[in-house]
């Protein structure tokens, strides 16, 4: 089929002629009709493609970012199999989360709404500048005194840590029993 137009003039006079209609038609032109579903036939398999494809990786991406809370609530309906294979240290668990230092030797479970102690963090990265300072080091050396200070320590945010779990690591004497 093809697009004809006709144009309906209206003479008033020879000289003044005024376009009263311009109409677009179809017009039969010995193709063989062919209607939409068969004209967009061939784009279908691009189309389930695609479908398929977004719905897979959206849901793989949603699932991987705990979006909403899905993957913890996935692992929550069978807490036991995500704790043997530790996945609560990435994922909450039924409301807990895991910290595990393999080289300290500790693991603990924790609230999932606690949050890191930022104080260790920062003295972390003060003694991290220290270390790899490209400063003269200082005329006295002034080392400080072999502390016990935590590992890692989280609490409730917004508390001042009168509620909180801290891991001291130090030798233990032999003849402490």
């Amino acid at each position: 089929m093809s697009l004809k137009p006709y144009f309906s003039l209206l003479y008033s006079s020879p000289t003044n002629v005024k376009l009263s209609n311009f109409l677009i038609a179809q017009q039969p032109s010995g193709d063989l009709k062919t209607t939409p579903a068969e004209e967009f036939s061939p784009l279908v398999e691009k189309f389930n493609r695609r479908l398929l494809l977004g719905v897979g990786s959206s849901s793989v991406l949603a699932i991987g970012a705990n979006f909403g809370g899905t993957t913890s609530f996935i692992l929550g309906l069978s807490p036991g199999i995500g704790r043997n294979l530790k996945l609560d240290v990435i994922y909450p668990i039924g409301g807990y989360s895991r910290c595990i230092d393999t080289v300290e030797g500790f693991e603990f479970i924790y609230p999932a709404t606690w949050v890191g102690d930022q104080t260790l963090l920062y003295r972390a990265a003060e003694k991290s500048e220290r270390e790899n300072s490209l400063d003269l080091p200082p005329a006295r050396n002034s080392r400080r005194k072999n502390v016990n200070e935590p590992v890692v320590a989280f609490g409730p945010p917004g508390s001042t840590g009168e509620l909180n779990v801290s891991v001291i690591v130090s030798p233990v004497s032999p003849s402490f029993s």
